[in-house]
């Protein structure tokens, strides 16, 4: 979906790396809570809870970090003119709904669409990116079919 809005929007969507500033500072952290575990407190029997404390804590941060900043690699949708990431939501409803919502996405009711009772099942699913600053909307109908998620109608995009 996101590779056919970049080829629909040339200029207006691209794929941009969010900041790394945050991966860092988990990674930091935890690099600076093994450091002190190692040099700054003394191997005593009363400060072996806090050395322990301190290399769970700081693992866990190094290993949080290193996955965030992974994760973070990939590219999310950025909308140039509104200088902003477009926000991701997903809509899930029951298959004897699926006309209505593929109704509504080819109509591009993006507003009624959002105001439907969702249902917990994900048979019928839509991905929704919208932008917090302006009205541009684009959405796709997902159908779950035979283990596997099928688009149920074409990518609509609202400027």
């Amino acid at each position: 979906m996101c590779e056919a809005m970049y080829s629909m929007m040339k200029g207006v969507v691209e794929p941009r790396r969010r900041s790394m500033a945050a991966p860092a500072l988990i990674v930091a952290l935890g690099v600076a809570l093994l450091l002190v575990n190692g040099f700054l407190i003394e191997n005593a029997v009363d400060n072996s809870n806090l050395k322990s404390a301190l290399v769970l804590f700081g693992v866990t941060l190094l290993i949080v970090g290193i996955v965030y900043a992974i994760v973070r690699q990939s590219g999310a949708p950025y909308h140039v003119q509104d200088r902003c990431f477009l926000c991701k939501k997903e809509l899930k409803f029951y298959k004897e709904r699926r006309e209505e919502v593929v109704d509504l996405v080819k109509r591009a009711d993006f507003t009624t669409l959002q105001q439907l009772p969702e249902d917990g099942v994900s048979a019928v699913t839509v991905v929704l990116y919208s932008s917090p600053r302006s009205g541009f909307c684009a959405a796709q109908v997902f159908e779950y079919e035979e283990m596997e998620m099928h688009p149920a109608s074409d990518l609509v995009i609202r400027a």
